[in-house]
C-alpha cells in the first residue's frame, strides 16, 4: 500500500492543518533589486458561465513575510495613471519567496467555492494560497481583448508592480494565461500568452536565479526532522524557511533540524541560491511532527462511502474508522480537497453543487501526526431533482399551553435526527412568525434521537424544567426530560396560536425542513404531530392535530425506517423481574449481548409504555392504580429496526400511592391582601399536594372532628382521594381512595364534598355520589371506599354543602370553558345576568337519602330538586347556615393569577320564592342571590385559587388548589396550607350574628 504520510509528500502539494507563525514582516521601504511584489501570471478569460475563475498571481521577492493589509489590486482602463477600480486586500500575509493567487470573485458569482476553482485548473490550492478579491459591480472583471493594465499597490497607494493585458494581441483565450518576468522597475516584462495556467506556482525564468528545489520531503525523528530534496542545477546553497520565521542555510540537498519539540507540528519551505546570490521561489511547505517513536503507518481507508443527493448539494456518509489516534477525514471532490471532518463525524454536506452535473468524491482518513490513508474508490454522483428525506425532522409542536404571566408557558417543538450520525446543532437556526434564533452553543443530537426545543418569552424564565416535565408527564418521573435533552429558545414570541410556519436552517443558511400549522390545528394543551416528507420536498407531512403531547419520543409513522444492515432480531431480554411499590413498580432485566442495540421497549398489559436507551436495564413505572395487577414485558430493538419477541410476562400488583402532608414552601403575606391577613390565620397543611392531588372540596365531620378534603389526581389515571385531617392537631389522619358503584376506580373531576347524618356526598360533573360515613371511619390509611349511589342531576356539579336537612349542589360557570345550560341564564333583580344554579334536595329523615319522588333510580333521569338558587358565576364553594342566621357564603375564583372573592348573602329561603323554574316537568321555587339579599359587608377579596370552604366554630376554613403540582409552577400565589378566617371579624357589620 502506498504511504501517504504527510512527511513524505511532494513539494507542490499543499495541505490543510497549516498555519505559520509570522514573526517577521517585510518593510516595504527596504531596498530591493526587484520590486518586493511582482505580478507573475494573469488569466483574463476563464472557463465557466460568467468567467468566474479569473485571477492575478503575485510573488514576494523578499526574504520576509509581507502583511498585505490595506494593499490594493488596481485596474486601469483608458488612463493608466489613474485606476478605474481599486480592490482592497485585508488580513492577508504573503510568505517570503512565495506566491499568492488573487482570485477575482465576480459579483454575480459570489458563492463559487475554492474546490471548483481548483477543479477548473487541476490544482490543489488551499485557502492560505488564495485571496478572494470581491468585485463590487456586475461589469467589473478583466477585459478579454482591450488593452488594460493591472497593478499592485501598497498601503500608501504606491504602485509596486504593473502588467499589461491584451498588449498588441488578444490575451482573452479561455482558460489560458499570460506569464510575466520580473524586472528592475514596476512594469513587468511580458513573456508569453496562451499558456497552461499554474496558479500558485512561479516557473523557472520568471525571477532571476536557479530553479525551485524539487521533491522536498520531511522525515520525523526524536526531537528532529530530516529534510531532503533534489539538488538544483546552478545552486551553490539552499535556504530553509521554518514556520517560526527562522531561516537556516545548507550547502547540501539535505539538512537535519534539531532541538524540536515532540508532538508539535512544524512546516518548512526550501529555496535554491546561485553564485550571484539570486534566490529561487520557495517550495510548497511540508508539514511534519517530530516523535519519540515515529508513527509512519497511515489509517485504514474509510469504508462504506455513500451519498444522499439534494437539489443543490450531496451529503456524503461513511463508516467510522477504528484507529485510536484518528484526527479526522478529508473529503475530496474532483481530485481537490473540499474539507476536513473531525474524527467523531461520519458525514459531510458538500455544496453548492450544480443540478444535473456529476462529481467524483473520495474520502481519506488522517491520524494525529498527519499520516493519510489511501482514498476510497471514487464515488461519482451529483445533485438530484428528487429531494431526500431531511436529516432533521420536525415531529411535533404545541403552540397553546397553560399560561404564566400572560404567556404560554410550555410551548415546544420536537426535532428528530433522521441520520446515523451525531449532529451538532450549533449554528442551526429556527424561525417562525417574527423571530429567527440561532443555537449558539454546541448541542450534540445523537443518531435517531430527539431534542425538545422549548420556545418561550422572557417572562417565562422563572419556569423550571421540573415544571415543564410535570406539565407533560405529571408524576411519571421516569419519563422526565433531562437538561441535555432540551434546548431553550428564550426572549422570543414563540409559536403563535393563529397558525404559522416553523423552519429549520443549517449553519450555511440552507433550509433543512419546515412544518406548517393553521389556527384550526391549535388547541389548548394538545399538539400537532408530523410525519416525514414523502413528496420530494422539505415540508413535513401533517399527521394529526389535537394530540396528547409526547415530548422527547416519537409515535408510529413519524420517521422513516432506519437503514437495514441485517434482518436478525436481537435476543429476547431475560431475567425480567418486577418489584411492587406504592403506586409504582420497578422493572429490571439483564443486559443484551447484542452490539447494535437501539432501544429496549417496555410494555404494560400488552401496550407499549415507553422505550429506553440500550445502556438502561431498569425502569420505574409510575401512576399505577393500587391493588390492580399489571402484566409487564420487555423487548429489544436493534439499529436495523429488528424487534425481538417480548419477554415472558411478569405480573405485579402495587399498593396505592402513600399520601403525605408536606409544606413545600411558606407563603409570604402579600400586603395587597392585608385586609384578609388581618382576619385570618394559617390552617393545617393540605395533604397530598406532593403526590399530585388537586384539592377541590372541603367539609367537616363533627362527630370525629375531621376535616375532609376531596381531590382528583391530575394524571386522570389514578382514582380520586379523600384526605382526613384532625382539625384540632392539624395532622393527617389517613387517606382513602374512591371507587365507583361498579367497583372501578373513580377518576372523575371531584368538585366538592359534604356530609349529612349518615352519608358523605361528592359533587362531580353531572352527578352526586354518596358513600357511607361508616365506611370512611372504618377504612384503614391508604384504603378504599366505594360509592353507594351515583345520582344524575341537572347541573354540572362543582360544589356541594349540607345544611338543616337540605343537600345543596351548585355549578361553576365560565363562558368559554365551563358553559352551563342556557335555561339557567336568568336576569336577577338588579338587572344583571346570572348564569349558574345551586339546587337543593330535602333528604328523607328515615334514610338520609333522596326520595323516590326526587329520583326514580334511573341512571338516565335527573333527580328533580326541591329548591333552586340563581347565583353568580365561577363559584367554587359554599356555606349554608340557616340556624345561625349567618346566611350564605360563596367562594368564587377562576384562573391562576386572578384574585378570589367571598360573597355573602342573607338566607334566601326565609322569603317567598322570587320566581319558579321548570325542572323535569316540575315547577321548582327559585330565589336570587343578588344585591337585594347581600350582607352589609357583601364581599372580601382573597388570594387566587380557593376551592372548598367550611365554617367551624366561627372560623371559615378555606382550602386552595394553587399548591397542587398542576398549578403551583404557574400560579402567582401557591398555598400549601388552608386558611382560617375569623367569621366574627368578617361579619362585624352584620346584626344578629350567632
Amino acid at each position: 500500500m502506498k504511504n501517504h504520510s504527510i512527511t513524505r509528500i511532494a513539494a507542490f502539494v499543499a495541505l490543510a492543518f497549516t498555519g505559520l507563525l509570522l514573526l517577521q514582516v517585510h518593510n516595504a521601504s527596504a531596498q530591493e533589486t526587484n520590486p518586493p511584489l511582482i505580478i507573475t501570471e494573469i488569466v483574463t478569460k476563464s472557463a465557466g458561465s460568467g468567467q468566474p475563475y479569473e485571477y492575478v498571481e503575485i510573488f514576494n521577492t523578499t526574504t520576509e513575510a509581507i502583511n498585505l493589509q490595506d494593499y490594493q489590486l488596481q485596474y486601469f482602463t483608458s488612463n493608466f495613471s489613474s485606476p478605474a477600480n481599486r480592490w482592497p486586500i485585508e488580513d492577508k500575509i504573503i510568505q517570503p519567496k512565495d506566491s499568492l493567487v488573487l482570485w477575482l470573485k465576480k459579483l454575480a458569482y459570489p458563492d463559487v467555492p475554492l474546490w471548483d476553482f481548483n477543479s477548473n485548473y487541476e490544482m490543489y490550492l488551499t485557502p492560505e494560497d488564495v485571496y478572494e478579491v470581491k468585485l463590487t459591480s456586475t461589469g467589473q472583471g478583466l477585459h478579454d481583448s482591450s488593452l488594460r493594465q493591472v497593478g499592485i499597490a501598497n498601503a500608501d497607494g504606491t504602485i509596486l508592480s504593473t502588467a499589461l493585458i491584451n498588449d498588441g494581441e488578444v490575451d482573452g483565450i479561455t482558460n489560458r494565461s499570460i506569464t510575466y518576468q520580473a524586472s528592475s522597475t514596476a512594469a513587468m516584462t511580458r513573456m508569453k500568452n496562451d499558456e497552461q495556467p499554474t496558479p500558485g506556482v512561479v516557473l523557472t525564468g520568471q525571477v532571476a536565479g536557479p530553479a525551485t528545489p524539487a521533491n522536498l520531503t520531511a522525515t520525523p525523528a526524536n526531537q528532529s526532522v530530516t529534510l531532503e530534496w533534489e539538488a538544483t542545477d546552478g545552486a551553490v546553497s539552499y535556504k530553509v524557511y521554518q514556520s517560526d520565521g527562522s531561516i537556516t542555510s545548507s550547502d547540501a540537498a539535505t539538512t537535519v533540524m534539531n532541538r524540536l519539540e515532540n508532538g508539535k507540528a512544524y512546516t518548512f519551505r526550501v529555496t535554491s541560491v546561485d553564485a550571484e546570490g539570486n534566490e529561487s521561489p520557495a517550495t510548497k511547505e511540508v508539514r511534519v511532527v517530530p516523535q519519540e517513536i515515529v508513527d509512519s503507518e497511515p489509517p485504514a481507508t474509510p469504508t462504506g462511502l455513500k451519498a444522499t443527493p439534494g437539489k443543490d448539494h450531496v451529503k456524503l456518509l461513511w463508516n467510522a474508522n477504528p484507529e485510536s489516534d484518528l484526527a479526522g477525514y478529508r473529503v475530496y471532490i474532483n481530485g481537490t480537497l473540499y474539507g476536513t471532518a473531525p474524527a467523531d463525524q461520519k458525514s459531510m454536506n458538500v455544496s453548492p453543487l450544480e443540478l444535473n452535473r456529476e462529481y467524483s468524491f473520495k474520502v481519506t482518513a488522517i491520524d494525529q501526526v498527519g499520516n493519510e490513508s489511501e482514498p476510497t474508490k471514487p464515488l461519482v454522483t451529483g445533485p438530484a431533482e428528487n429531494v431526500p428525506t431531511p436529516h432533521l425532522l420536525i415531529t411535533e409542536l404545541i403552540p397553546n399551553t397553560d399560561n404564566y404571566a400572560g404567556y404560554d408557558a410550555f410551548e415546544y417543538f420536537e426535532l428528530y435526527n433522521n441520520s446515523p450520525d451525531p449532529i451538532d446543532l450549533k449554528g442551526y437556526r429556527f424561525a417562525s412568525f417574527n423571530w429567527d434564533e440561532e443555537i449558539g452553543d454546541t448541542h450534540i443530537l445523537k443518531p435517531w434521537d430527539t431534542v425538545v426545543i422549548w420556545t418561550r418569552n422572557t417572562s417565562i424564565n422563572p419556569i423550571s424544567l421540573e415544571a415543564f416535565n410535570y406539565n407533560y408527564f405529571y408524576g411519571y418521573k421516569s419519563k422526565y426530560l433531562q437538561e441535555e435533552e432540551t434546548i431553550v429558545l428564550g426572549d422570543i414570541a414563540g409559536l403563535v396560536n393563529g397558525g404559522n410556519t416553523l423552519t429549520v436552517y443549517d449553519p450555511d443558511g440552507r433550509e433543512v425542513v419546515r412544518a406548517d400549522y393553521s389556527g384550526e390545528d391549535v388547541s389548548l394543551k394538545q399538539t400537532v404531530t408530523y410525519s416525514y416528507p414523502k413528496d420530494n420536498t422539505r415540508t413535513m407531512e401533517k399527521l394529526a392535530a389535537g394530540q396528547s403531547p409526547t415530548p422527547g419520543w416519537l409515535v408510529e409513522n413519524q420517521a422513516p425506517d432506519r437503514p437495514v444492515s441485517d434482518e436478525v432480531s436481537p435476543q429476547t431480554p431475560t431475567n425480567v423481574e418486577a418489584t411492587a411499590g406504592n403506586g409504582e413498580a420497578v422493572l429490571t432485566w439483564d443486559a443484551s449481548s447484542d452490539t447494535d442495540l437501539y432501544r429496549y421497549h417496555i410494555y404494560k398489559d400488552g401496550e407499549l409504555e415507553y422505550s429506553v436507551e440500550p445502556s438502561q436495564t431498569e425502569f420505574t413505572l409510575y401512576t399505577l392504580v393500587g391493588n390492580q395487577p399489571y402484566t409487564l414485558q420487555v423487548s429489544a430493538e436493534d439499529s436495523s429496526g429488528n424487534v425481538s419477541e417480548k419477554s415472558e410476562p411478569v405480573t405485579v400488583t402495587p399498593d396505592h400511592q402513600l399520601i403525605t402532608q408536606v409544606e413545600r414552601s411558606e407563603h409570604a403575606k402579600d400586603p395587597a391582601y392585608q385586609d384578609l391577613w388581618d382576619i385570618s390565620t394559617d390552617g393545617p397543611v393540605i395533604a397530598g399536594l406532593s403526590e399530585g392531588l388537586v384539592p377541590q372540596g372541603l367539609t367537616y365531620y363533627q362527630k370525629k372532628d375531621w376535616l375532609l378534603t376531596i381531590s382528583y389526581i391530575d394524571d386522570g389515571i389514578r382514582p380520586g382521594t379523600i384526605t382526613v385531617t384532625d382539625r384540632t392537631t392539624g395532622e393527617l389522619v389517613k387517606s382513602v381512595v374512591l371507587y365507583n358503584t361498579d367497583g372501578t376506580p373513580y377518576t372523575g373531576h371531584a368538585g366538592g364534598v359534604t356530609v349529612s347524618r349518615d352519608h358523605g356526598w361528592v359533587a362531580s360533573e353531572n352527578h352526586l355520589f354518596s358513600f357511607d360515613l361508616s365506611d370512611l371511619v372504618n377504612a384503614p390509611n391508604n384504603g378504599e371506599i366505594q360509592f353507594t349511589k351515583q345520582i344524575p342531576i341537572p347541573v354540572e356539579a362543582a360544589y356541594t354543602v349540607y345544611d338543616e336537612g337540605i343537600l345543596w349542589v351548585g355549578e361553576f360557570y365560565e363562558a368559554s370553558s365551563y358553559p352551563t345550560d342556557p335555561t339557567h341564564h336568568i336576569e336577577n333583580r338588579d338587572g344583571e345576568m346570572h348564569y349558574a344554579w345551586m339546587i337543593g334536595y330535602d333528604l328523607e329523615r328515615n334514610n338520609d337519602m333522596l326520595s323516590k319522588e326526587q329520583w326514580n333510580g334511573s341512571p338516565d333521569v335527573n333527580a328533580v330538586p326541591d329548591y333552586v338558587l340563581s347565583t353568580t358565576g365561577k363559584v367554587q364553594g359554599a356555606i349554608m347556615q340557616k340556624a345561625a342566621r349567618n346566611g350564605v357564603t360563596l367562594s368564587t375564583s377562576y384562573g391562576r393569577a386572578n384574585d378570589s372573592v367571598l360573597y355573602r348573602y342573607e338566607y334566601p329561603l326565609k322569603e317567598q320564592p322570587h320566581a319558579y323554574a321548570s325542572v323535569g316537568g316540575k315547577q321548582v321555587p327559585l330565589w336570587f342571590l343578588d344585591g337585594h339579599t347581600a350582607k352589609p359587608r357583601q364581599s372580601v377579596e382573597a388570594i387566587p385559587m380557593p376551592e372548598g370552604i367550611v365554617e367551624i366554630q366561627k372560623e371559615l376554613y378555606v382550602v386552595f388548589e394553587s399548591g397542587a403540582n398542576k398549578y403551583r409552577y404557574t400560579t402567582t400565589y401557591p398555598m400549601d396550607r388552608m386558611l382560617n378566617i375569623d367569621m366574627k371579624k368578617l361579619m362585624k357589620d352584620d346584626k344578629g350574628i350567632e
